[in-house]
């Protein structure tokens, strides 16, 4: 019996049955893995607004020796973000599974697939170039700091090496680089969540993706600046309550019955008249009740 080698078309095959098989949970994970890394980059973005200089108003100044630390503060939170070649970080993960999703041979899904797929495509690479050109600061632009000074530079014996080359303004390009791929990747990363958030009405069969709204309403809110009911109004025709009896059906599924008598109070809250909500409700308050009587009496004389 031949054994099937790397790259052989049956086994890819099957991987790609597999995939398809979850397609469900990989989509749910594109805008989970997203939420997480749009709240990463906003940290980094603060504590680069914090890299002031002297002056009136006070510029971002990422050469100034007082704000070393936090430049390195941004570095090493990029360097978590995008990761490595041999550890990967969550934004090169979902670079490749946004590929996964939507090959190029083929897009599947849903129409703005492919714009997921190429802007985080950009926001990786941006962030890759971002990361190196923090580190070129980091690395070599104290020494350019210091050579602002006409007595270090005296001092030093490098006078000549500033004649000969302009290191200041070298090092002052790459300054003006992070900053805009900083504005730069701000802007991706608007351009992607309002993409995603076009996708939605899409995928109002994803149950996984329909929970996710539901369980991380405040990043919703954040990003969109609207509600999950809102956003359920508009997947689920003008009645978001069937978005909370989809995501507490799902969760009834999976045996979590007490995140699914939320989801369903939260059904009753935007339509008292959900015949399935309430339904389901007092289907579910009734288990709990038998559940409490099936428990034996307390002992009160029992040590």
């Amino acid at each position: 019996m031949n054994a099937e080698k790397p790259g052989h078309p049956v086994r890819g095959r099957r991987r790609q049955e597999w995939f398809e098989q979850r397609r469900d949970f990989f989509m749910r994970r594109v805008f989970e893995d997203f939420f997480a890394i749009v709240r990463s980059f906003q940290d980094v973005y603060q504590v680069y607004l914090g890299c002031k200089g002297a002056g009136r108003p006070a510029a971002i100044d990422l050469l100034a020796p007082k704000n070393d630390a936090l430049r390195a503060k941004i570095w090493d939170r990029l360097t978590l973000m995008v990761g490595t070649e041999v550890d990967k970080g969550p934004l090169w993960q979902l670079k490749d599974l946004c590929h996964r999703i939507w090959p190029e041979d083929g897009q599947a899904g849903v129409p703005e697939g492919a714009l997921v797929d190429w802007l985080v495509g950009l926001i990786f690479h941006e962030a890759m170039k971002l990361k190196e050109n923090v580190y070129i600061l980091g690395r070599y632009g104290p020494a350019a700091f210091r050579m602002r000074d006409p007595e270090t530079v005296e001092v030093s014996g490098t006078r000549d090496l500033t004649r000969i080359m302009d290191v200041n303004g070298l090092i002052h390009r790459v300054k003006i680089d992070v900053t805009a791929q900083m504005d730069q990747l701000a802007f991706l990363f608007g351009q992607t969540s309002y993409i995603l958030r076009t996708m939605l009405p899409w995928l109002s069969e994803n149950m996984l993706v329909v929970r996710l709204l539901a369980e991380q309403e405040d990043v919703v809110q954040e990003l969109w600046g609207e509600g999950t009911a809102a956003v359920f109004a508009e997947m689920f025709h003008r009645k978001p309550e069937q978005g909370f009896c989809a995501a507490g059906k799902s969760y009834l599924q999976g045996q979590w019955s007490v995140q699914a008598r939320d989801m369903y109070q939260r059904a009753l809250s935007v339509n008292s008249d959900c015949f399935e909500a309430d339904r389901r409700l007092k289907e579910l308050l009734k288990q709990e009740y038998k559940s409490d009587e099936a428990l034996p009496e307390n002992n009160e004389g029992a040590l």
